[in-house]
Parts: structure tokens; sequence; C-alpha cells
């Protein structure tokens, strides 16, 4: 059985919180989700792997029921921290609803000295959705006109 990605994203997310990971990941219950999914540094974080990230396979029901009632309480009663590289793994976050939705875009800046990660979204045009070749076409030409960048959550391994 599968997930959906609506369990991992709130498509009225408005990226706020972003001056940490900690705190980014504890605003929303749905970024909250993916974190413990992929937090294979987390020292007794039973819901590592209870999804697989790459297909949205539900590989542990059971853990998989108990993750939907997850919130900021569970992580203040587990002691759970995953301070770091906050921004690569905000990114992460990011490259993984791009690789499950075709019309999500982002692109992020780095402000107040470097202690802010500006995250801007928007949806890709339909008529690019609809071929992965269009679609990259579209990025690769927003990237060159901007600057900006995405993160290829291919080059993202787990946390």
């Amino acid at each position: 059985m599968k997930t959906t990605l609506d369990f991992f994203f709130d498509k009225e997310d408005t990226w706020d919180c972003n001056y940490n990971n900690q705190d980014f990941f504890e605003c929303r219950q749905e970024r909250l989700r993916w974190c413990l999914v992929s937090a294979d540094f987390l020292g007794d974080n039973p819901y590592y792997g209870c999804v697989d990230l790459d297909t949205l396979e539900i590989k542990n029901q059971t853990l998989f029921d108990e993750l939907a009632l997850v919130d900021q309480q569970t992580v203040y009663e587990n002691e759970w921290d995953w301070m770091g590289d906050d921004f690569d793994h905000m990114e992460a976050y990011l490259s993984f609803i791009m690789q499950h939705d075709p019309s999500f875009y982002y692109w992020v800046s780095y402000e107040n000295n470097d202690e802010y990660l500006r995250i801007v979204t928007w949806e890709i045009p339909k008529k690019y959705q609809t071929d992965p070749m269009l679609r990259q076409a579209y990025i690769d030409g927003v990237e060159r006109i901007s600057g900006d960048y995405y993160m290829d959550s291919e080059s993202y391994t787990n946390y």
C-alpha cells in the first residue's frame, strides 16, 4: 500500500520557521513526518524507514498509523534534536516534494547573513508537466534566467 504526498506536504504551506531545521520541521506536522521517516540519525526513532520516500510505499502500517499522530510533543518527549546542516536538510525536503509533484517548483536564497532561508515556490505551468523533458527544460530555463537553483533530490542522501 502507498501513501500520498499530502501526508508529507500541505499545499497551503506558507514556508515559515526558516531560521533552522529543527523549527522548520517542528513547525508543520507534514514536514515533521517527512523528517522522522528520513531521520536515520535520531536515536530511538521508530519511524525511520516506515515509508519508502522514493515510492511512497508504506513499509510498516502500524508505525505509519502512529506517525499520522506525531507532533511537537513527541519530539520533546523523546528529546530528539536534529540541528545541523540546516539549509541542506530543509532543501532536501523541498526536493522530495519536487520529486513527487510535477507542478511544484522552488528556489531559495540565503538572507540575513546566511541565517535565514527564504523559500519561494510556485506551480510549473500545466503544459510543462506532461513530459519529464519539458518539465526539466522549464526548470533549466528558470534557473538560467534567475541564477537560482534547486537541490536535485537524487544528489541527496538521507540525513
